[in-house]
């Protein structure tokens, strides 16, 4: 099936735009904030654990409450979960403004699980109503958008929140995370979300957690789906990496804390994620065997840029390696999003998703720990981490492909969409769009 382009879609759906709109304000004072508080930790502490402590906090909650999160989901208005979500991240943002010496680290800990607990209900809600609200030819191409959209804030965001922390103070970067989310608030109360199909997902309490189970356990396609983000995460410890390359390995002159020099290196981070789908999906479409090689070919490709990476011997070569490293970890993550879409029935999508933001976190964390230890015991070099981070990302996508070639995620069962479910989300998403122009 033949996708839409990127002016088609921002032009020919309305609640595509304000769904857009509030993850381009939200994102955006997200950066602002992350940088500061990451820059200020290593500026305290002088050591990866505070960076590991961050993770940790922004990480934990999403991977605790996913389950809980999924039902929830499922149950409530997805668009209410959403606005109440933004609203409470809006106020506890503002706790950031307490933050500002080695003794309140506790308050930074604090505040960024406070956001990340009320994330693990936005996302799943966020992303399983993105199918709602767009046609089957619109789909791929508002996932890609969405991630390019996400790489660009974080190569703008990081690159101004760095400005913003080292000229206007910390403060400011804090004030304007905590607008941003009012303001993607105020978009998505605009937005027309068609009901929840309830379908099979009936029950109370711990029996629609256990439906949920039962669902993806009958359906081997979501199940290998779902090990996507899991096995990108366990080579997500590179996100400590990053700053000590920027504040320890390749810092600027004149930038004591290594504020810009992270800010540019995520900048690098952030253009790579955007190359990614877009170039991913002009060769790809919407063929799902398709999006399944692309996923197993990028993590081999990203390893063997994360081994360059720890090669690089100035800021340009590793800016360069990590852009290329993050392209193909940017098709991962998208097109499994999409595969999800796809294949999850829309009653089940709020827990799948949640699963899957889980199951990420749970081996995000994992990687970070180990990183953090390596690193803090001196028992590897920020190289040889990286390196062995690659290695990590290579194995994984081997297994990728021995699964793919042989079959191994069916196209059979619940893995194809419901027609009668699939017509009514088109429908209901055209009739929203239009009726609300």
């Amino acid at each position: 099936m033949s996708t839409i382009s990127y002016g088609a879609l921002i032009r020919g759906n309305r609640n595509f735009r304000l769904w857009w709109g509030g993850q381009i304000v939200s994102q955006l004072g997200d950066w602002f904030s992350s940088i500061t508080v990451q820059a200020l930790l290593l500026s305290y502490t002088h050591n990866a654990t505070s960076l590991l402590g961050f993770m940790v906090a922004s990480m934990l909650p999403n991977f605790l409450l996913g389950p809980l999160a999924g039902v929830i989901v499922d149950r409530l208005p997805r668009k209410t979960v959403m606005i109440a979500a933004d609203a409470g991240r809006a106020v506890i943002a503002l706790g950031l403004l307490c933050f500002h010496g080695p003794s309140t680290i506790w308050i930074a800990y604090a505040c960024v699980a406070g956001m990340s607990t009320l994330t693990a209900f936005f996302e799943p809600a966020r992303i399983s109503t993105l199918p709602k609200i767009t046609s089957d030819e619109e789909l791929v191409t508002a996932n890609a958008l969405s991630s390019v959209t996400w790489s660009v804030l974080l190569t703008s965001g990081a690159v101004i929140g760095g400005l913003v922390g080292r000229y206007l103070g910390p403060q400011a970067a804090f004030i304007l995370n905590s607008a941003s989310f009012v303001g993607s608030a105020l978009l998505l109360r605009r937005m027309q979300v068609p009901p929840t199909d309830r379908g099979e997902a009936g029950g109370h309490g711990y029996t629609d957690l256990l439906n949920g189970f039962r669902y993806v356990s009958q359906h081997r396609q979501v199940l290998g789906a779902l090990t996507a983000k899991l096995g990108w995460g366990l080579a997500g410890g590179l996100q400590v990496v990053i700053p000590i390359y920027g504040a320890q390995r390749f810092p600027l002159p004149n930038d004591a804390a290594g504020q810009l020099t992270i800010s540019l290196l995520f900048a690098a981070s952030g253009l790579g994620t955007a190359l990614g789908p877009l170039i991913a999906r002009k060769l790809t479409g919407r063929a799902i065997p398709r999006l399944r090689w692309a996923i197993a070919i990028s993590f081999v490709m990203g390893g063997l840029y994360m081994m360059g990476m720890a090669g690089a011997r100035n800021l340009f070569t590793a800016s360069l390696f990590l852009l290329l490293a993050r392209t193909h970890g940017a098709v991962v993550w998208v097109f499994s999003t999409v595969l999800l879409q796809i294949l999850t029935k829309d009653c089940f999508r709020g827990r799948v998703f949640a699963a899957e933001i889980s199951l990420f976190t749970g081996s995000m964390m994992l990687s970070s720990l180990a990183v953090s230890r390596a690193l803090d015991n001196h028992l590897l070099s920020v190289p040889q981490v990286t390196s062995a981070l690659g290695l990590v990302s290579i194995v994984v996508g081997l297994i990728w492909i021995a699964n793919v070639a042989r079959g191994g995620f069916p196209n059979t069962g619940g893995g194809k969409v419901q027609k009668a479910e699939k017509s009514g989300a088109t429908a209901g998403g055209a009739a929203s769009s239009q009726g609300a122009s």
